[in-house]
Formats: C-alpha cells, structure tokens, sequence
C-alpha cells in the first residue's frame, strides 16, 4: 500500500493555527484497554476504533486525533507515505465532510496487534479536486499503548482514478533502521516472485490481511495470489522503517508488474507497506496495503 491526501480527514484548516504542535501523548485511562473474548468482540472493537477516530477527524480534533496514534506510526495512501507529524498535517488540507462508517469490517488478533480492513466511503478533497466518494479498502493495525488502543499503521486505498506518480517520503528516519526493513521486505517479496512458496509462506502471520485493488484479502488469498501470479523482480526505493514495540513498518514506492488472472499490474512505482511482528527470522507479515492497480 502518494498520499498527500490520505484517505480520510478533517476539514481544511489553517495549518499554522490547529496543528502547529502535536498534543503530547494521552494519559492512561481510568478504564485500560482490553482484548474481547471472542470474534463478534473483535469486530465490535474494530469498528469502535475506526468509527472513533474518524469521528474525531472530521469534528476537527486535533488532541483527539492524536490519541489515537502511536508516535512511530507510518500511514500510507496513493501518494506515499508519512509519519505522525506529516499525517497531521495532511489531515488539514483533506476536506472531509460528516464522518464516514466503516462496513464489512474484518478483525483479526495477531500477537499483541489487532489487524483491521474495512471499506470506508468518505466525502474528500484533494488539491481542489474531489476524491471518489465509492467505499474504498482500509487497513489498520492497532496495538494497547499506556491502557489504550493506538495505531501503529494505516494504509488507504481511496485514490484518483488515475493514480499518480509517488513521491519520495520528505521524513528522513533512520538510515540503518530504513536498510534493515528494506532488507526485510526484499526477503519477503523475492519469496514471493521467484515463487519458492515454502519461504513465502513461512513468512506470513496467522491472521494477517491485505488491501489491494481487489479490495479486503486475507492469508489464504495472497498464497494462492502469489502461486498463480506472474511477478517481475520487485524493486524498492525510498524505504522508511519505523517501530512501535514488537511491530516493524517499512513502507516504500514499490515497482514490481504482476498479471493476476485478467489483470495487470503496471510495473511503475506504486506506495506499498508491511507490518512484521517479530524480527529476523522469525519476522512474519501482519498487514500489507498495495496501492498498485491496473491501469
């Protein structure tokens, strides 16, 4: 799964007045933060966060929207990616109207993150010009932080009907941090395009989901994707790595051309992020959002 507009956001703001500073981190909540008991649970939950936090982007809540962000987050959209500081500020040059409601929300438990997908339609603008208004595929994953519930990455696949061109990421990271999860997911992706579906499988979480142009998948559709696939050697540019506890996020401009089926994958640079949990060789693929789609 660039993103200078991200897929959902409060109304235009003057920059310098609403989100100058970043409000500090929320404190622990009388009430802390649980995990549900069951899958009915796990969806309930899922939708609660979603529904919460666009609710407070649209009310133009900037202390608010923060509390719902971890400060090592990565947030990816057709335009690329952001940190926590870009991500505040593109949220005040989106113009989104009442808030949206997540449907055909999916929820899973991996480890200590919760992995969310949803179809989210919300009334956007970007650079003067309307977003499309149809349900467009979210992912999110979600980890407890201080007694509540936080994003650690979020990927958005509301778009133009012709996608841009990227750019490259104005946050820096760390360098070495940014090597080692470039690293990780040219692993992870030469797996997958040289077809060794032993290693590609290994590497992929009980759980984990995806978004892509075909909307919401889960685990069992990216092995039979990748088996029936036709991928050309994936190349990575402007790699960032972030963490937030056990979770690596890399994000990059992704160039690797694909026929699925009936459809092609342009091999132009597309925004892509991974989520891994754990590191080395026991790192496994939580969430994925391929902003990349047929032309």
């Amino acid at each position: 799964m660039k993103l200078s507009a991200i897929s959902f956001i409060a109304p235009f703001v003057l920059a310098s007045q609403i989100f100058a500073q970043a409000p500090a981190a929320p404190a622990t909540p009388a009430t802390p933060a649980a995990w549900p008991t069951d899958q009915a649970g796990l969806t309930t939950l899922a939708s609660t966060l979603i529904n919460g936090w666009f609710a407070k982007i649209a009310a133009n809540d900037p202390a608010g929207i923060t509390q719902y962000m971890q400060p090592n987050i990565q947030v990816v959209d057709f335009q690329g990616s952001t940190d926590l500081a870009q991500t505040l500020e593109k949220i005040k040059g989106l113009a989104s109207k009442s808030p949206s409601k997540s449907t055909d929300v999916i929820a899973t438990r991996v480890g200590d993150a919760l992995v969310t997908t949803c179809l989210l339609a919300v009334n956007q603008s970007f650079d003067g010009k309307k977003l499309p208004s149809t349900p467009a595929a979210r992912i999110g994953v979600w980890q407890i932080v201080n007694g509540s519930w936080q994003i650690a990455a979020w990927g958005s696949l509301n778009m133009p009907e012709i996608r841009p061109a990227p750019s490259a990421p104005t946050f820096a990271g760390d360098a070495a941090l940014n090597a080692e999860g470039a690293a990780l997911l040219a692993k992870f992706l030469a797996a997958q395009q040289t077809k060794n579906m032993t290693a590609f499988d290994a590497m992929l979480a009980e759980g984990m989901q995806v978004v892509n142009f075909k909307g919401q998948k889960l685990r069992a559709d990216m092995v039979k994707g990748a088996s029936m696939a036709k991928t050309q050697p994936p190349v990575i540019a402007d790699a960032r790595t972030t963490r937030c506890g056990d979770l690596t996020i890399v994000t990059c401009n992704l160039a690797m051309g694909q026929s699925i089926a009936f459809n092609t994958l342009p091999a132009d640079p597309a925004p892509f992020l991974a989520v891994f949990q754990g590191s080395g060789d026991a790192a496994k693929v939580i969430a994925i959002a391929n902003t990349n789609k047929p032309k």
